[in-house]
C-alpha cells in the first residue's frame, strides 16, 4: 500500500486488568500493518497504560520502540505481582512487598481484593523509569486520550497529550477498593472504566480519524447466570466496567439512524454520521476463563498477548477492506430496543467475510 493508501485510524482500548494484555498483542499486529497508521490511541485503566506505551514509543522511537514499551511494561506488571520468572528483575528492589497487592489490582475485570496497606499504586513502581509524559503531544506523534472518572459527579474526564502524568493514568487505573483515590487539580478521581471504558463519542465529535478500532478486553456476553457469591461478584464487576462501552454503542446506533434521514449533517452531527466502528474481542477465551480470576503472572499475560495477535490477524483478514469504507460492527441492533451487542457482531463479522 503507497502512501496514499495509508488508512488513519483510532484505537479504543477498554480496561480489563490483566486482560489488558490481549490488547497488547492487539496492538502488536496492528503495528505490523501496512498501510494502517494509528493517529489517535484512547484508553481506561490497563487501557490507559496501553495507549500511554503505544503513542510514547511511536513519538520517540517508531512501531518497532512502541512494541518494547508494551512488552516492558507488561514484564514488569508481572514482576509486581510476584511473578520475576523473566530476565531484568533488578529494577523490583525494595518494591518487592509493596507491590503485592497488584495481584489483586490487575486480575481479570478489576475484581476487588484488600487495600493496599502501603497507600500506594504499585502501579508507580511500574511506571517509574519507564514512563516519558514530556513526549505526549509532539508534533507527528499520535493523540493521547486517557479517561478517568470524576468521583463526586461521576462523570468521565477526559485527558489529552500533554495533561497525561503517571497521576492521571493512576487516576484512571484506580479501583477504590485496593488503592488511595488520586486527586488532581483539587478533583478526586477513580478508575476510568467506571465512566468511559473506553472514551468514543466525545472523541468522534471532537474529529478523530473515522475509523475507529475497539479492542474489547472483557466478554460481550455470558450465556448462564452465575452462581455463588464469588461468580456473582465477578460478573457484577465485568456489568459494572462493560456498561459504559454498551452505552456509548448504543447512543451512536440511535444516532447515526437518525442523521441517516437528514439531508445534511455538519459539523459534529456529520462526525457522528459517519463514523466508522470496527471491534476486536476474543469472546470465546474470554468465556472460557469462567468465574476464576487469574494473578497477571507473566505466563498467563504472555497467552493472552498471543490471543491478542491471533485475534487480530483474524479480524484483519477478514475486515481488512472495510477499514477506510465503512464499518465492520453492525450497530442496528442496537438502535432499537431490545438489540444484542453479540449478535450486533456476529453480523459485522460476517459482513466483512462476504464483502
Amino acid at each position: 500500500m503507497s502512501a496514499s493508501q495509508t488508512r488513519r485510524v483510532t484505537v479504543a482500548l477498554e480496561g480489563g486488568g490483566s486482560l489488558g494484555a490481549f490488547a497488547w498483542g492487539a496492538l502488536d499486529r496492528l503495528l505490523d500493518e501496512p498501510g494502517l497508521e494509528i493517529a489517535v490511541a484512547s484508553g481506561a485503566s490497563a487501557g490507559a497504560l496501553n495507549a500511554a506505551m503505544l503513542v510514547q514509543g511511536l513519538a520517540t522511537g517508531g512501531r518497532a520502540q512502541a512494541k518494547e514499551l508494551l512488552e516492558r511494561m507488561w514484564r514488569r506488571v508481572a514482576v509486581a505481582a510476584g511473578s520475576p520468572d523473566m530476565p531484568g528483575v533488578d529494577w523490583l528492589g525494595a518494591f518487592n512487598g509493596a507491590m503485592a497487592p497488584m495481584v489483586g489490582a490487575f486480575r481479570r475485570n478489576m475484581y476487588p481484593g484488600p487495600h493496599n496497606p502501603f497507600a500506594r499504586n504499585p502501579i508507580r513502581g511500574v511506571l517509574e523509569g519507564l514512563l516519558d509524559p514530556s513526549v505526549f503531544g509532539r508534533k507527528g506523534s499520535p493523540v493521547l486520550v486517557v479517561s478517568a472518572t470524576r468521583v463526586r459527579t461521576g462523570e468521565p474526564r477526559l485527558f489529552r497529550d500533554r495533561e497525561v502524568t503517571a497521576d492521571v493514568l493512576l487516576a484512571s487505573c484506580c479501583l477504590p477498593e485496593l488503592f488511595p483515590t488520586v486527586e488532581i487539580e483539587g478533583e478526586p478521581y477513580w478508575d476510568g472504566g467506571f465512566a468511559s471504558n473506553p472514551p468514543l463519542r466525545m472523541l468522534i465529535e471532537a474529529g478523530v480519524p473515522e475509523d475507529i478500532i475497539i479492542v474489547r478486553a472483557t466478554p460481550v456476553a455470558r450465556p448462564d447466570a452465575p452462581h455463588g457469591a464469588a461468580g456473582i461478584q465477578h460478573r457484577a464487576a465485568e456489568l459494572a466496567f462493560g456498561g459504559p462501552l454498551r452505552l456509548e454503542l448504543r447512543n451512536l446506533a440511535v444516532a447515526q439512524r437518525l442523521l441517516r434521514e437528514l439531508p445534511e449533517a455538519p459539523g459534529v452531527l456529520g462526525r457522528l454520521r459517519d463514523a466508522r466502528l470496527h471491534m476486536i474481542g476474543a469472546e470465546e477465551e474470554f468465556r472460557a476463563l469462567g468465574d476464576s480470576h487469574p494473578d497477571p503472572t507473566w505466563g498467563f499475560l504472555r497467552k493472552m498477548r498471543d490471543v491478542g495477535v491471533s485475534t487480530t490477524e483474524a479480524w484483519l483478514a477478514e475486515n481488512r477492506g472495510a477499514i477506510g469504507e465503512r464499518s465492520s460492527l453492525d450497530l442496528s441492533g442496537l438502535a432499537a430496543p431490545g438489540g444484542e451487542l453479540g449478535e450486533m457482531a456476529k453480523r459485522g463479522r460476517a459482513a466483512g467475510a462476504a464483502a
